[in-house]
């Protein structure tokens, strides 16, 4: 899983990185500047630490950037001062949880376990690749009113393509947003599913191999027009 920590104070970022390394997430850091807003929009972050007290209302317009570019991403704000009102703006303004800081290592892993098992609030939101639609809420696919049957990690991998269509993704990051680096299965296992995900869609072409690098999913909608 993917973390980016918001933190103006290098020590608390540090100590939160070194932690979540050390148990095998991968990490980021940034500040106030927040230099990875592109890769955000990109949607390459599951978890998002945010740092409650950045400054006038640079926090909350993080928070508002990361919801509205990247709503599945869970954010865990830290409080390392503030009143309690502070922290339930926070909550409001559409934060998942807040961790007051000094806190114990362990119960910042447990409140990322748990938002990690929590389902985000309903959102009703489809993806569309030409005829085909992804239920991000019900995590199926359908062609017009018909379901097409796919197991879990087939869906993962293809919504993940899906939503990075055009740009050519390579196993190695396939292995790390779909399948998780810390249950590292290979690539091959990579090329059994997409092989699978071709026969069930019925198009062999829908996902494309990208020689030396990985596979590519393209934008019907356009290729349509063009034709």
């Amino acid at each position: 899983m993917n973390i980016l920590i918001i933190e103006n104070s290098y020590t608390l970022g540090q100590i939160m990185s070194k932690t979540l390394d050390s148990y095998g997430y991968k990490v980021s850091i940034d500040n106030d500047s927040f230099s990875n807003k592109k890769l955000v929009k990109r949607k390459l972050f599951d978890f998002v630490i945010l740092n409650t007290n950045l400054g006038g209302e640079k926090s909350f317009e993080i928070l508002d950037f990361i919801i509205e570019n990247s709503p599945e991403t869970k954010i865990l704000g830290v409080c390392n001062k503030g009143s309690w009102t502070e922290k339930v703006s926070f909550l409001n303004h559409g934060g998942d949880d807040v961790l007051t800081y000094p806190f114990p290592i362990q119960e910042l892993l447990a409140r990322i376990q748990s938002l990690t098992r929590r389902p985000k609030s309903y959102i009703d939101q489809n993806i569309s690749l030409g005829d085909l639609t992804l239920d991000l809420n019900t995590k199926s696919i359908y062609r017009g009113n018909q379901e097409i049957e796919v197991r879990n990690k087939e869906y993962d991998l293809f919504e993940y393509l899906v939503r990075n269509k055009e740009r050519p993704i390579s196993r190695c990051e396939l292995l790390d947003h779909v399948w998780d680096f810390r249950d590292y299965v290979g690539s091959n296992t990579i090329d059994v599913h997409v092989n699978r995900l071709r026969e069930k869609l019925e198009d062999k072409d829908i996902i494309e191999t990208v020689h030396g690098v990985g596979y590519v999913v393209k934008d019907r909608d356009t290729e349509t027009k063009a034709s």
